[in-house]
C-alpha cells in the first residue's frame, strides 16, 4: 500500500512519499523533484513534519525508515539559497528551531531508522542522527559530515549534541570544528552508525532494525573498551574540572588556527560546552540563536559567496564559445618526475586515468614513481584507501625514459625546468610522436604559453595548466589560453582538471599569468620590509594574523628562493618599476640558499630547527647586511603594505582582462595563494572597504615609496565612479 503527503501531479510533486511495507514498516522516501540533490528547505521541513504526524496516526505502521530517492545521495544539508535570502536573524533562528523540533519528535511514538546511501551532510546528517538508529551502505560515496563551519556557520538541528550523546564531547568537537567527512565503516566503529550493509539490502536491513526497536530490541551495544583513550575521555568529560580543561584546550587550539577570524568556531565550542554542563535543551536554545546570528554575519556572507562561486565554476566549461565540448581524455603522458610531475601523475591516476611518466633517466623516473607511491601509502596509513585500492591506482602509472606511450596520449603535460629553450626542445620532440589532435599542456608558472607555443606546429593545441605545490593538496588549477588556443582545448583542460579534483579558473596568457603575477609584488614588499630591518618572522606573524595560512617569507622558502630568483627578472622585464625587487634575492642565491628544498633559507630546517616552532636562521641577516631591529613598524602597516600590493596587481590583471571575471580573480587568489576566504578575495575586499579608501591608502604609500605603488587604472576608475566589482 502506498500513501503520499500530497497527490502526485506534474505540477505538484511532493518531496516526501510514504510506502507501507507488508511487515508494517513505513518507508518515507525523500526526493525533491526540483533539485538534483535533497536539501533542507521550508517545504522539506513541512513535508517531513507531516510525514511524521501521518505515521504516528496510522495504527498499521509499527515503525518507519527514512530513505532518499536520490541515487547515491541522502540529504546534503540546508539549502544555501534559502539561507542567503533571509534578511533577519530571528527568521533563520525560527527556521532552525522548527526543524530541530521536527527531528526531536521523530521517536516520540514509533522508532524511525535512517537508511543512508550516499552523502548525509549537515542537516542531512542531523536528520539521520535524530532517528533511533542509522543503517548505512558500504559504498564509498556514503559519508557523514557537518561542513557548516566551512560556510562560517554551525550545525543547527541538534546534531552536535546527539553526536556527543553517542560518542562523547571530544568527537562532537572534532567533527563540528573540522567539517570533515567520515566514511560509513569508520562511523560505525565510532558509534555514530549502527549497521553497515550493501546497498541492495539497505531497506530490508533498516526495516528489520526498525521492527526490532519497536519490539524493544535494538542493535547490540559493544562493551566499553577501557583502554587509555577511553579512560582519558571519561576523566575529561564526566566531571566539571575535566570538561573545563577539555574546552580550554579546544579554544586555545582553535584560536591559534583561526586567529579569531571565524566566529562560528567559538560558537560551536560554546554550544557543546553548554550541552556538557547544562544539558540538551539549554544547548539547543543557544545553538538556534547562534545560527541566526552567524547566518547574518560578514564572515558567512563571504564564505557563502565563495561556495556559490565554486559551484558556478563546476558548471563552467572554461570557454564562452558556443557548442564546444571537451574531448574525452583516456591517457595522459607526464613529462618530468619531480615534485610537480609526480604530484600531477598522482591526481591523474586517482581520477582513474592511466599515466605514462617520463624522466630523463632511471633515477628521475624512479623518484617520480616513489613520490606517487608514498602519497598512496600515506592514504592507506590514514585509512583513506585500502591496500587493494592503492595497488589498483598505482597500477595505472608506468614510467619510462623515452617517449614511448606519448603516441597514445590524449594530453601531454610537461613539468620540466623553467627554461624556454628546454621547453621548446620538448615541444618539438613530443610533437614528432604525439597524435595530431593531442593536447600539449605546460605546467610553467611564469613563461608565457605563447612563447612556448612558438616552437609548436600546432599552437592551437597548446595550453597552460598551472598546478600548485603540493599538487595533491592545493585545490586550484590555472588554465592559460593564448590567442591561438582552440576553445575545445581549453574545455578539455578544464574538464581534466575537474576530474583531478581541482577548482579551475581560465586566464589569458601573459607573464606570470594571474596567480604568479599577483604573488610577485606581495613577496617583493615583504623583502622591502626586511631590507628596512623588520624581522622576517614578525612579517610572517602579521600576515598570518591578517588571515593568510602562512606568511610571505615562509612561503618564499616553500616556493623556493631559486624559483623567485628565476621569475623575478622575467616579471621586471615585462612590467617595469612596480616589480623591482630590493636586490636581496641575488645575495641569498650566492649563499646557496634555495629554501626548504635544500634546508637552507630564511628559516632553520633539520637538526638546527627546534621541534614545534619555526625559527629564523640568524645568519640570513648577515648575508643580507641588515639588522632586524626595526620593530617600530606597526603590524597594520606590514599587513597593509603586503596585501595592498597583491590587491593592486590583481586589479591590474582585471583591467587588462588577464582574468575573465571578478569571481575568477577572487577564487584564484583564495585557492591558489591562500588569500583569506573570510575576506572574500581581493576584489570583494575592495568592495567591502571601498575603492576610494583603497586608492587613498595606496597613494599614501606612493608618496612615500614611489612608482611601485601607483594605483591600478581599474581601481582608480572604480573609485572615481564610486562603483563596485560585485552587485550588492
Amino acid at each position: 500500500m502506498t500513501t503520499q503527503m500530497v497527490e502526485k501531479t506534474p505540477e505538484n510533486k511532493p518531496i516526501a512519499t510514504i510506502t507501507v511495507r507488508p511487515d508494517g514498516v513505513a518507508v518515507v522516501t525523500l526526493d525533491d523533484p526540483n533539485a538534483e540533490l535533497n536539501t533542507i528547505t521550508r517545504t522539506f521541513g513541512e513535508e517531513l513534519r507531516a510525514a511524521i504526524e501521518k505515521i504516528e496516526r496510522d495504527d498499521e505502521v509499527k515503525a518507519a525508515v527514512i530513505a532518499s530517492g536520490k541515487k547515491g545521495s541522502f540529504v546534503v544539508g540546508a539549502n544555501i539559497d534559502m539561507l542567503k535570502a533571509v534578511t533577519r536573524a530571528a527568521e533563520i533562528e525560527e527556521l532552525s528551531r522548527e526543524f530541530a523540533l521536527a527531528l526531536k519528535r521523530l521517536n516520540d511514538k514509533k522508532p524511525f531508522v535512517a537508511a543512508v546511501d550516499g552523502a548525509a551532510l549537515g542537516g542531512g546528517f542531523e536528520l539521520a542522527l535524530g532517528c533511533k538508529a542509522i543503517v548505512a551502505t558500504d559504498d564509498k560515496k556514503t559519508v557523514f559530515g557537518l561542513p557548516e563551519v566551512q560556510l562560517g556557520l554551525l550545525p543547527a538541528a541538534n546534531g552536535m549534541m546527539r553526536i556527543a550523546q553517542r560518542t562523547g564531547l571530544q568527537v562532537a568537537l572534532d567533527l563540528s570544528l573540522t567539517g570533515k567527512n567520515t566514511r560509513a565503516a569508520k562511523a560505525k566503529k565510532m558509534g555514530l552508525v549502527d549497521e553497515v550493509c550493501p546497498q541492495e539490502v539497505l531497506l530490508d536491513v533498516a526495516a528489520k532494525l526498525a521492527l526490532d526497536l519497536a519490539d524493544g530490541r535494538g542493535p547490540k551495544k559493544k562493551a566499553l573498551k577501557l583502554d587509555a583513550a577511553t579512560l582519558t575521555r571519561i576523566a575529561l568529560e564526566k566531571n566539571p574540572a575535566g570538561r573545563a580543561l577539555l574546552f580550554k584546550k579546544a579554544r586555545e587550539a582553535t584560536r591559534k588556527k583561526t586567529r579569531g577570524h571565524y566566529p562560528a568556531t567559538e560558537k560551536i565550542i560554546d554550544v557543546i560546552e553548554t550541552f556538557g554542563s547544562k544539558g540538551f535543551d539549554a544547548a539547543a536554545k543557544l545553538e538556534a540563536a547562534s545560527f541566526g546570528e552567524l547566518v547574518m554575519s560578514d564572515t558567512a556572507r563571504e564564505l557563502i559567496h565563495i561556495f556559490f562561486a565554486t559551484q558556478a565554476l563546476k558548471k563552467d566549461k572554461g570557454t564562452d564559445a558556443p557548442n564546444v565540448q571537451a574531448k574525452k581524455v583516456e591517457h595522459v603522458s607526464m613529462l618530468g618526475g619531480g615534485l610537480m610531475g609526480g604530484g600531477i601523475a598522482y591526481i591523474t591516476i586517482h581520477a582513474r586515468i592511466p599515466v605514462r611518466l617520463k624522466d630523463k633517466d632511471d633515477e628521475g623516473a624512479g623518484r617520480g614513481l616513489k613520490y606517487v607511491r608514498d602519497i598512496l601509502d600515506e592514504r592507506v596509513k590514514k585509512k583513506q584507501l585500502t591496500a587493494v585500492e592503492r595497488d589498483q591506482e598505482f597500477a595505472k602509472l608506468t614510467a619510462t625514459t623515452d617517449y614511448s606511450g606519448v603516441k597514445n596520449a590524449d594530453v601531454v603535460i610537461e613539468a620540466v625546468f623553467e627554461d624556454l629553450d628546454l621547453k621548446h626542445r620538448v615541444v618539438r620532440e613530443v610533437e614528432a610522436v604525439m597524435k595530431d589532435d593531442a593536447i600539449f599542456a605546460s605546467n610553467t608558472s611564469s613563461i608565457p604559453i605563447t612563447k612556448i607555443a612558438a616552437a609548436s606546429k600546432r599552437p592551437e593545441n597548446v595550453v597552460g595548466m598551472h598546478y600548485f605545490s603540493p599538487v595533491h593538496k592545493m585545490p586550484l588549477l590555472e588554465v592559460i589560453q593564448t590567442k591561438k588556443t582552440a576553445p575545445q582545448v581549453v574545455a578539455t583542460a578544464v574538464a581534466l582538471g575537474k576530474k583531478q579534483g581541482k577548482t579551475c579558473i581560465v586566464v589569458n596568457d601573459g607573464v606570470g599569468f594571474y596567480t604568479s603575477r599577483i604573488l610577485g609584488p606581495y613577496m617583493n614588499e615583504a623583502a622591502y620590509l626586511i631590507a628596512e630591518g623588520v624581522p622576517a618572522d614578525m612579517i610572517d606573524r602579521a600576515l598570518v594574523d591578517w588571515g593568510f595560512p602562512v606568511g610571505p617569507v615562509a612561503l618564499l622558502d616553500e616556493v623556493g628562493i631559486d624559483v623567485a630568483a628565476h621569475v623575478g627578472p622575467i616579471m621586471l622585464a615585462e612590467f617595469g618599476e612596480r616589480m623591482t625587487p630590493p636586490g636581496s634575492t641575488a645575495k641569498l642565491i650566492a649563499d646557496g640558499r634555495k629554501g626548504r628544498k635544500n634546508g637552507k633559507g630564511f628559516y632553520l630546517y633539520g637538526d638546527a630547527a627546534k621541534k614545534g616552532k619555526k625559527q629564523i636562521d640568524p645568519s640570513v641577516y648577515e648575508i643580507l647586511d641588515v639588522k632586524p631591529t626595526n620593530t617600530k613598524v606597526s603590524v597594520d602597516e606590514i599587513q597593509q603594505r603586503c596585501v595592498l600590493q597583491m590587491v593592486n596587481e590583481a586589479l591590474h590583471c582585471y583591467g587588462e582582462r588577464i582574468v575573465r571575471s571578478p569571481r575568477d580573480a577572487d577564487i584564484g587568489a583564495i585557492f591558489g595563494l591562500g588569500f583569506p576566504p573570510f575576506r572574500g578575495g581581493p576584489l570583494r575586499w575592495v568592495d567591502s572597504v571601498g575603492a576610494a579608501e583603497i586608492v587613498r591608502r595606496i597613494q599614501g604609500y606612493e608618496d612615500r615609496f614611489g612608482k611601485r605603488w601607483t594605483p591600478a587604472p581599474a581601481l582608480v576608475e572604480k573609485a572615481r565612479e564610486n562603483g563596485r566589482f560585485y552587485a550588492r
